[in-house]
């Protein structure tokens, strides 16, 4: 193979400074200008201090990544990009600052070489064809974007480059495999190339500028990390840069530019371009620093360059709480520590490496991770070390023992702002797999660690994981799937002997787990974070297969399955106060009347979100710290979901026939979507009257729904159903069921109250009033001349009704919420044990309407039927009215003879019953500690409006509970 000697930047584009390739000599071209410096580095070289002359200001480092520089727009994007960070601080009065610029290659350029090296093991022609589309594409960018002089002198550079790259895969051609130093030499001119390009727009703008290759200047020791690495991964980790020759030979190549040396800096600084990603070894070898390592090349520079700060330009508007892919509501961290920042890269966030951080740590240099497509955007900072474990731990102690002598609670030493979450970023890693050993005898084995974990390191094994049984009888290591079945194989070798004798019981695999980890200093010393992320996971129905926390108390890891790796990730989010906590609602019945008026008031009210944005933060119930997002509605003829929420302002467009998102209408589909969604905070309103329905709710309340309820079908239906539910809730997954508006108060506290009485011992013994705001409506009219048939249809058109009225008639509806009220007391009853009266006239008992298309509406019909028989309850009416009394719908629930009725009785007017006007209940309860005088309820009983805001309000309730009572509130 021949070794290419690389173009370095300069101010010319005369072609005769660009150095030739040493054809007499491969591989040591090199030599004139590394060998008599190198030979002397020795194997350990202390990191030195920046070597180039201190201007004021400091230098800054920008570094660009392929997906920036993926088209000639972008290019130009880029460089007026650094123009105008070069130019930032003159408005201010400051001067220009000197800026360098760390480019990849364009973007795909890197697969594609890859591909022009691999295709040369079976066709050199084909690979010569894939290498001059990827040197055409180059140049057509120059051309675009440099003036026809200096676009002329880039092409010339890359199309003798191609050359030189054709005979050095000549090579693979013949020996039919690819050396590693091959596959480093050929991509790595893809930054050289992107470097030229950018230099070439600078130059025709007349920047002072210039572009360098990092392999004249960037020497590094290649600790066995050959080739590549995977795409993506960032794993500099075997590549070390030697500093010594490195800041030497930067200091050369910089004293040799005296005219850049020489500019005003209040009139212009330079832009230097260098090419990331590549390097060179101490002989003289071109190296790379493996895949996605242009960022280490760029923290090295910075602190080659001694800059005050190095921007990261990604697509994104910094480091984010989580990945913004898996969590819609994830949003950019405003700052972070080095060292989360590291313990966030370590378990998969989109960070810089570790390793890539190391001569910014050592450096003291911020590092700003920002978008190149919204450069106003200030993106997130990391600059600063969090206290190191000794210093945390004797700062603990002592607190401990201060507020011992002050008896009171010790205080975390890690302050917060208000409100400020204790974490800064959630992340997984998917496609691990959990390695287990297990056996009463390994606590015999004193040796077990040490060749368990050499095991693991002769077959390359990486552990991302490891926990320990207390008892010293299991041990759990977490590894890269693609290890496990090597790191399998390893430890039955090694362990051999102690499995035939049983010390060792088993050594098992499990795939298709992930680990999840929350990362932040705030939470060292902090108590109650733990919990709080052990709860999400409960709430969100994850099981926590394997967890570890650091000394440092800088992460918590867990191990999930993947399949719920998605779901723990936005449950920890909400819980931890990166978001609110998010409600998934499903709404039933969502375009009948009172679905229609529930809608409305959510809408009118700000406190539901439409669809999640990614990236975006959206606040919704802010005062509770939870938002509910709508994830699903149905009626009878259709419904829609979707888990990132749905839009309700268009509701019925979403439910109209031919609508894109309307599916048939299923409740066992509509189970499965509730089951599989990835919040653990779900709730059922059901606004149906449907039986089929309210079959549902032990399903429901199994899979840790919550249901809000409208529907009397459960409460007051068959006694076995209504067990079942209330069975399904308390035994199963925690899920609570709020029917307050299927009571005797529809909108009215009733329920609710009665419950916190008894809870708090008092002694329920008589509940009785007006039940029904219909009936109530109906009679207040009869008394004031109005016939039943028309009150009937005035009571529809105000919408207070049952979808039959009929059910309002024979009292039926309060005879129903005479069975809920009867069984939240303690009753067993079943509706066929009320007794009770109709104000449907008993001529029509039996009558059925017409149903056919073309027949009147239910409630003409009906009314036209009653209205010969109006006389009926205007008698009854006037007849207690002579005698002095007021003819009034009592409902009635007696503990003491354990009796249910519902009577039209004749009360004096002195009788709080009568007080009822409109549509109003009114409900007495009468007790040990409210006797002889009631506690008295009263206020609208009927009508969509009413029993909707009774919905909103158990709504409330259940968010408050979750919120309160299932996340814990961290100090």
């Amino acid at each position: 193979m021949m070794m290419l000697l690389l173009a370095a930047g300069a101010l010319s584009w005369s072609p005769a400074t660009r150095p030739m390739v040493n054809r007499a000599a491969p591989f040591q071209a090199r030599a004139h200008r590394a060998s008599p410096r190198l030979a002397a580095v020795s194997d350990k070289v202390e990191v030195l201090p920046p070597v180039l002359p201190t201007k004021v200001p400091q230098w800054e480092v920008h570094k660009f990544g392929g997906a920036s520089l993926a088209t000639a727009e972008l290019y130009i994007q880029c460089s007026e990009l650094l123009r105008a960070e070069s130019a930032s601080a003159v408005k201010d009065g400051g001067k220009h600052i000197p800026t360098m610029a760390i480019v990849s290659a364009k973007g795909g350029v890197t697969d594609k070489l890859i591909a022009v090296v691999n295709a040369a093991r079976k066709d050199i022609d084909e690979s010569a064809r894939l290498l001059q589309i990827v040197a055409d594409e180059q140049v057509e960018v120059a051309r675009q974007i440099a003036n026809e002089e200096i676009a002329a002198t880039v092409e010339e550079m890359i199309r003798a480059d191609t050359k030189d790259i054709l005979m050095v895969i000549r090579s693979v051609s013949l020996i039919k495999t690819i050396p590693p130093t091959t596959m480093e030499l050929v991509t790595g001119y893809g930054e050289i190339w992107s470097a030229m390009t950018m230099f070439a727009y600078l130059k025709t703008a007349g920047v002072p500028t210039v572009w360098l290759d990092a392999r004249k200047v960037l020497v590094v020791e290649d600790q066995g990390a050959a080739g590549l690495g995977e795409k993506g991964s960032s794993n500099v980790v075997g590549v070390e840069p030697l500093w010594e020759p490195t800041s030497q030979l930067v200091n050369d190549w910089w004293n040799s530019l005296t005219e850049l040396q020489e500019l005003d800096y209040s009139k212009a600084a330079p832009i230097v371009v260098v090419t990331g990603f590549v390097a060179a070894t101490v002989e003289g070898t071109p190296t790379t620093l493996k895949r996605s390592g242009s960022d280490y090349s760029a923290t090295i520079f910075a602190k080659l360059m001694g800059a005050s700060r190095i921007t990261m330009w990604k697509n994104v508007d910094g480091v984010y709480t989580a990945d913004p892919r898996r969590v819609p509501e994830a949003f950019p961290i405003e700052s972070l520590k080095y060292d989360e920042a590291i313990e966030l890269a370590y378990f998969g966030a989109q960070v810089l490496h570790p390793s890539a951080m190391m001569p910014c740590i050592e450096g003291n240099i911020p590092i700003y991770v920002r978008n190149v497509f919204n450069p106003s955007h200030p993106g997130t900072v990391i600059t600063g070390r969090a206290c190191s474990m000794s210093e945390g731990a004797q700062t603990w102690a002592g607190q401990v023992a201060e507020a011992a002598t002050k008896n009171r609670k010790a205080a975390c030493t890690v302050k917060l702002k208000p409100n400020e979450s204790p974490i800064r970023g959630i992340t997984s890693i998917d496609n691990v797999a959990i390695v287990n050993l297990e056996g009463t005898g390994i606590a015999t084995l004193p040796d077990v660690n040490y060749r368990l974990f050499g095991a693991l390191f002769q077959a390359n094994v990486q552990v991302i994981m490891v926990t320990q049984a207390s008892s010293d009888s299991s041990v759990c290591l977490v590894v890269p799937a693609g290890d496990a079945n090597r790191a399998l194989r390893a430890l039955n070798a090694v362990f051999e002997r102690e499995l035939a004798r049983s010390q060792i019981a088993s050594i098992t695999l499990e795939h298709g787990l992930s680990i999840v980890a929350i990362v932040g200093e705030g939470m060292a010393f902090r108590p109650g974070v733990g919990a709080t992320f052990a709860k999400a996971m409960a709430n969100s129905r994850v099981n926590m297969r394997a967890i570890a926390q650091g000394s440092s108390e800088r992460q918590i890891s867990i191990v999930v399955e993947q399949s719920d790796c998605t779901r723990a990730l936005r449950a920890a989010h909400a819980a931890l106060a990166l978001s609110n906590s998010r409600l998934s609602v499903a709404l039933v019945g969502a375009t009948g009347q009172v679905g229609t008026a529930l809608v409305q008031q959510l809408i009118e009210s700000g406190r539901v979100l439409a669809t999640a944005v990614p990236g975006k933060v959206q606040k919704g119930l802010t005062d509770l710290g939870l938002d509910f997002k709508v994830t699903c509605v149905a009626r009878s003829s259709g419904m829609a979901f979707n888990y990132d929420g749905l839009d309700i302002t268009s509701i019925h467009e979403l439910l109209a026939p031919g609508s894109p998102d309307l599916k048939e209408p299923d409740l066992n589909e509509l189970s499965r979507f509730l089951n599989e969604d990835y919040n653990g905070n779900r709730v059922v309103i059901d606004c149906s009257a449907s039986q089929e329905v309210a079959d549902q709710y032990p399903t429901w309340f199994s899979s840790g729904v919550h249901v809000i309820t409208a529907n009397k079908k459960a409460g007051s239906g068959p006694s076995d159903l209504y067990q079942r539910c209330r069975e399904a809730g308390e035994l199963g997954k925690g899920a609570q069921w709020y029917y307050e508006t299927t009571g005797p108060g529809s909108g009215l506290p009733v329920i609710n109250t009665l419950k916190d009485m008894v809870q708090s011992g008092d002694d329920i013994r008589r509940v009785e009033g007006i039940f029904s705001g219909t009936v109530s409506y109906l009679i207040n009219s009869v008394s004031t001349g109005t016939p039943l048939s028309q009150a009937l249809k005035m009571a529809n058109e105000l919408g207070m009704c049952e979808p039959d009225p009929r059910d309002d008639l024979t009292g039926l509806d309060v005879k129903r919420k005479l069975v809920v009220l009867g069984r939240e007391l303690g009753l067993s009853l079943e509706i066929e044990d009320v007794k009770s009266d109709s104000l449907l006239p008993p001529e029509l008992a039996d009558w059925e309407p017409d149903t056919s298309s073309d027949a009147p509406s239910l409630i003409d019909q009906l009314s036209a039927a009653m209205e010969p028989y109006d006389s009926i309850m205007t008698e009854l009416v006037e007849g207690a009215k002579a005698k002095g009394m007021i003819l009034t719908p009592v409902s009635r629930v007696d503990m003491q003879d354990r009796s249910v009725s519902f009577l039209l009785t004749s009360l004096p007017p002195t009788d709080r019953l009568t007080r009822a006007v409109h549509n109003d209940n009114i409900i007495a309860i009468t007790s040990a500690r409210y006797s002889p005088q009631p506690l008295i309820i009263q206020g609208p009983g009927a009508g969509a409006q009413i029993t909707a805001s009774g919905l909103f309000a158990d709504l409330l309730h259940l968010s408050r509970t979750l919120v309160e009572w299932t996340i814990p509130r961290i100090q």
